[in-house]
């Protein structure tokens, strides 16, 4: 009797239904979900799940939202006519004769670090269908969300790797223009269990302008106005945590809750992940090296919080598809930021930023001896097109593109794959985005074959296809 209506409570959880939750608590992602409820969730659902091999493995996924040019990137064409190879020039990297876009000269220099990819193909130009392919390895063909993403995969079938954590982070902008874009990254049929524990960050588009970056930085969001700092009230957390106990568990049944508010209480003020959010413990030669403005804090936030013991971290820099989604021009031309347009203004405004960040964490990976326990996976959900469009920009590409991958022990050093002369399509060892995600998985000590089950109960493969990239291994 108390199995099924404990069975009964959970079901109740895993529903979007905001009464049930408490107004005004921490929430965790998109679902209103509390963090006791998250954590409760996650240690009901880690009992039946196969265990991660390894413990100590991690994945940082850098999301680059609206879909990043290969030309001005990791695959510029510099003896293309000009209509293909765009505004910017090409430098030279640490390997002689491979090249990178000019706005990514920190990058260039720690490619012995990394594999670039300049193959990866699949088959759609939209821009839901293509982040779900990347994110779920299954495209987005209903405009509804139909499988877990990769971060909530890795919640499922790993967990953090340590208690107290969440295993699945997503460090975000509040989403305002196309939301349902952002919620490829959600848990899907998963529930409630394996949602990201989101954390906004208020969005500014300006990258080093100092005023924004204070306030961006200081507003790192555990969300629903309840920031870091502002958590530090313990007595005050604590009572709101207990009226949620009440709330949810009326009669008492569910055995255990308050362990899950002391450790929610635990989370965000005294315990690993107080401390993972805090980036005043670190320096401020590192926080400038990472850029002091909100992708480099972000990316810093990234790399503390699996050192702490997160599986899994996305950072999302444009969850409205919005910083690589060039069609107006892929120049800066002085629009405001929050045009109606959207600030789609190429490498000028995004370049630099992603530049500091990327290559201070990729050395970070390898200096601290993190390149063996963390993935980084850097990529959007397609390319652009090779020929620049009448206003100055690209439009969709979902037949190329370039990523970059470091760490998790892979064999890096190299570029992976090629393009045709005109940046159109791979001519050398085609990637799909289910073989990132097999790559992905297999770091992670899942087996990619596997299958999750659905509400109705209908088993549903981690992938429909795809392997891990032998090349790396």
């Amino acid at each position: 009797m108390a199995e099924k209506v404990f069975r009964r409570k959970m079901s109740i959880l895993q529903r979007p239904n905001r009464r049930s939750f408490l107004r005004g608590s921490l929430l965790a992602g998109g679902t209103g979900l509390s963090l006791p409820d998250l954590l409760r969730l996650q240690a009901v659902a880690r009992d039946s799940e196969n265990k991660n091999l390894d413990p100590k493995t991690a994945v940082i996924q850098i999301w680059l939202g609206g879909g990043p040019s290969q030309f001005e990137t990791f695959d510029p064409k510099p003896d293309a006519p000009v209509e293909i190879r765009g505004p910017y020039g090409s430098i030279q990297t640490k390997f002689p004769g491979v090249l990178f876009c000019e706005k990514m000269p920190l990058t260039s220099q720690v490619i012995d670090r990394t594999a670039i990819i300049r193959s990866v193909t699949h088959a759609t130009n939209g821009h839901f269908v293509g982040a779900h392919w990347c994110s779920t390895g299954y495209p987005g063909d209903t405009g509804q969300v139909t499988h877990p993403s990769s971060g909530a995969i890795a919640s499922k079938f790993c967990g953090p790797r340590r208690e107290g954590l969440p295993g699945y982070v997503l460090l975000t902008e509040e989403q305002t223009r196309n939301p349902v874009i952002g919620e490829v990254m959600s848990a899907s049929y998963l529930g409630a269990a394996h949602t990201g524990f989101t954390v906004f960050q208020d969005p500014f588009h300006d990258a080093f302008d100092a005023t924004k970056v204070r306030q961006a930085t200081a507003n790192l969001k555990l969300a629903d106005e309840m920031t870091i700092d502002r958590a530090g009230d313990r007595k005050s957390l604590l009572s709101r945590l207990d009226r949620l106990a009440r709330d949810v568990d009326a009669s008492g049944e569910i055995d255990g809750l308050d362990e899950f508010n002391q450790t929610a209480l635990q989370m965000v003020t005294s315990g690993e992940a107080r401390r993972a959010f805090d980036l005043q413990r670190e320096s401020i030669e590192t926080r400038e090296r990472y850029g002091m403005h909100r992708w480099g804090q972000m990316g810093l936030l990234a790399r503390r919080l699996v050192e702490a013991g997160v599986t899994f971290v996305t950072l999302n820099t444009a969850p409205d598809s919005l910083c690589w989604d060039w069609h107006r021009n892929i120049v800066n031309d002085n629009r405001p930021a929050d045009g109606s347009d959207g600030p789609t203004r190429g490498m000028d405004v995004s370049g630099p930023p992603l530049d500091q960040m990327l290559s201070a964490l990729v050395d970070d990976l390898y200096d601290r001896g993190l390149d063996r326990k963390v993935l980084l996976v850097v990529w959007g959900e397609f390319g652009r097109t090779p020929r620049i469009n009448k206003t100055g920009g690209r439009d969709h590409w979902g037949a190329l593109m370039s990523i970059l991958v470091a760490g998790g022990g892979l064999k890096v050093g190299q570029v992976l794959g090629a393009s045709n002369d005109k940046g159109e399509v791979p001519v050398d060892r085609p990637i799909s985005p289910t073989d990132v995600l097999a790559t992905m998985y297999r770091h992670l000590g899942i087996d990619s074959t596997a299958h999750t089950v659905t509400r109705e109960g209908r088993p549903i493969p981690l992938l429909p296809n795809g392997k891990p990239i032998s090349e790396l291994l």
